[in-house]
């Protein structure tokens, strides 16, 4: 065991000079259905503030296409609508192709719960209209068609691994007739499906439709237990809110799960958007914010965020995507770059028609697991550093209770044999026992360095040097270097 260098800068109940305060995001008006005060809305978000990490799983008959239509590519999840099919030409190829193995959902849980994921979301319906339940309201569903609830298979294999449950729900549809894509001509449609429902004269009923949308979701939350996210996707220009009856819908949901989170895709997101960032949500709207592929540049300071990641280019399964896998290390960086910034990571398989998950994908979700095991706790509860630190820029913080992480940046080519040197003013630092976590014996130093400046008073800083070997010995060469406060 070595021994350990504590060093005491200023008395105090908190790590950071200044202290610390837990997430928190500013009150915003609410319809009476959902009134809640600051109180309650924190203690019915703390779970999902506090378990960071998430599995997206986008499964759907645009799996067993995987990328191609009769040769022709057309993306992932959305090949349908870019290959311009009506839905009777994409079901008659897509539908002998999707055949679920019988425990494909446990192979899901079981590499979430490795991969140290706390929650995990499945899309119940994409845009394509196949539901993965067996409903009443249609036959373009599993249970007809499969003769397989793949959402209660889900739900109850997700409970047994110890994961809260996430559905994603489509509010718009491909395949339904009466959705009627024309109240905003700017989101996207097959255009083979408008001329089908042309030719055959089908006509528009988006009350019809509203009401099939609502029956669904009623289902869904009556009918798997307790639902803990809906994640619903998504709108664009007119077609937002009142175009779903969306007051209807999140009343509905909230008196089967009161405690159901919502993310904000009823109302047009800024999912794409970067100008959209500083704008605050409206808590009438959803209870997070969905930057997608994409990680806020500040964040979202004081609001509840989660950025939707694919390991490859594509959400649902694509043949060709593996020449685009991310590596575990950056996949861990965007972890840690979510946990520094106040925000969660949902993380995105795609699985094959028979639901067993592409290789690739799941070694990156294995190795992502083996540096939770040993780096989670600088995760997990963790929020972002509020107040002063000087941190290089380089270098990310999370902060857990009263205890600071850093996360210890990747070593450039030529560096891998140096000691690394951090230096913070020591007037931001209460008192300090550095470690390197998982590695006991790597002896982290420190020392209080004089530096004069230009006022009357030098500064003073605090350099702690971490040898060379925390990287040799670092899950995927990423170290965290612990600062525990020792009250």
């Amino acid at each position: 065991m070595k021994a350990r260098n504590i060093i005491y800068m200023l008395a105090g109940a908190a790590f950071l000079a200044g202290g610390v305060k837990g997430q928190e995001a500013s009150a915003a008006p609410q319809p009476a259905a959902v009134q809640e005060s600051q109180e309650q809305r924190d203690a019915r978000m703390q779970w999902w503030r506090d378990a960071k990490f998430g599995m997206f799983i986008h499964y759907g008959l645009y799996s067993g296409l995987a990328g191609e239509f009769k040769g022709i590519p057309g993306g992932g999840e959305w090949i349908q609508c870019n290959l311009g099919l009506d839905t009777d030409t994409y079901a008659a190829e897509a539908l002998p192709l999707f055949q679920p193995a019988a425990d494909c959902t446990t192979q899901w849980a079981e590499l979430a719960k490795e991969a140290g994921c706390r929650y995990m979301v499945l899309t119940s319906k994409h845009h394509e209209g196949f539901a993965l339940f067996d409903t009443p309201t249609t036959d373009y569903c599993s249970g007809k068609l499969l003769e397989r609830d793949i959402v209660k298979e889900f739900t109850d294999s997700a409970r047994a691994a110890g994961m809260r449950v996430g559905l994603y729900h489509s509010v718009i549809d491909w395949h339904h007739p009466d959705y009627d894509n024309t109240i905003c001509p700017d989101l996207c449609y097959p255009v083979g499906q408008a001329q089908m429902l042309k030719d055959k004269q089908i006509p528009r009923n988006h009350a019809s439709y509203q009401e099939y949308l609502l029956n669904q979701v009623r289902q869904l939350v009556r009918n798997y237990g307790k639902i803990d996210i809906l994640w619903w996707d998504y709108s664009q220009g007119a077609a937002e809110g009142k175009a779903w009856k969306a007051d209807e819908l999140i009343a509905t949901c909230r008196d089967e799960n009161p405690g159901v989170i919502f993310n904000n895709r009823l109302y047009s997101f800024s999912g794409f958007d970067p100008s959209q960032d500083s704008k605050a949500l409206d808590f009438s709207k959803g209870d997070f914010s969905t930057p997608e592929k994409r990680i806020p540049r500040e964040g979202y300071p004081g609001r509840d965020w989660e950025a939707c990641m694919t390991i490859g280019r594509h959400w649902g399964y694509n043949r060709n995507d593996s020449v685009n896998y991310k590596s575990p290390q950056t996949i861990i960086c965007q972890l840690q770059e979510c946990a520094a910034k106040g925000g969660n990571l949902l993380l995105n398989i795609g699985p094959k028609a028979d639901g067993s998950i592409p290789e690739g994908v799941a070694e990156v979700f294995r190795r992502v697991g083996a540096w939770m095991r040993v780096n989670g706790e600088a995760i997990y509860n963790s929020r972002p550093v509020q107040g002063e630190l000087d941190l290089p820029e380089e270098v990310a913080a999370s902060i857990v209770w009263d205890d600071l992480y850093i996360f210890l940046p990747q070593r450039a080519p030529g560096e891998e044999e140096m000691d690394y040197v951090l230096s913070i003013p020591s007037n931001q630092l209460n008192s300090v026992y550095p470690e390197i976590l998982g590695q006991e014996d790597c002896e982290v130093s420190v020392e209080r360095v004089k530096v004069e400046s230009d006022g009357d008073e030098p500064d003073y800083y605090l350099d702690f040097t971490i040898p060379a070997e925390a990287w040799f010995n670092a899950v995927e060469g990423l170290p965290v270097l612990k600062l525990g406060y020792e009250g």
